[in-house]
């Protein structure tokens, strides 16, 4: 057994958001697999984004979010789940008062898989 903790000097910066690795591919003892922790301040926005082989598994856990998919919309809220698949365009945008967090589960993760569709925000 191994007790996975959050330590608030792991976290890293990204596009709109914070990250904290929680479990790696040595740890999970499966390559291409990667469990972190996704936090977004109220007003930022994590811009479109795709995984080439990446296919990640969201379960929300506090605070609330626009997440578009492929031109959808959806709000996610505490306790919801989703899949995407490689090749979604995705963004996500905390549009609430407080912090957004999730789980991210992705599997065939590998370097360079994220790729950003550009630097211009569309509007949610």
């Amino acid at each position: 057994m191994q007790q996975i903790d959050v330590h608030p000097e792991r976290w890293q910066a990204g596009r709109g958001y914070r990250k904290q690795p929680l479990a790696t591919a040595g740890a999970l003892a499966a390559p291409g697999t990667l469990v972190q922790l996704v936090e977004m301040a109220p007003g930022d926005t994590i811009p479109d984004h795709v995984h080439s082989s990446a296919r990640e598994f969201y379960c929300v856990l506090s605070g609330r979010c626009l997440l578009a998919v492929n031109g959808n919309t959806l709000r996610l809220e505490p306790g919801d789940m989703l899949l995407t698949e490689p090749g979604d365009v995705h963004r996500l945008h905390n549009d609430g008062a407080e912090p957004f967090r999730l789980l991210v589960f992705k599997t065939n993760a590998a370097p360079g898989d994220t790729h950003w569709i550009d630097d211009v925000e569309s509007e949610l």
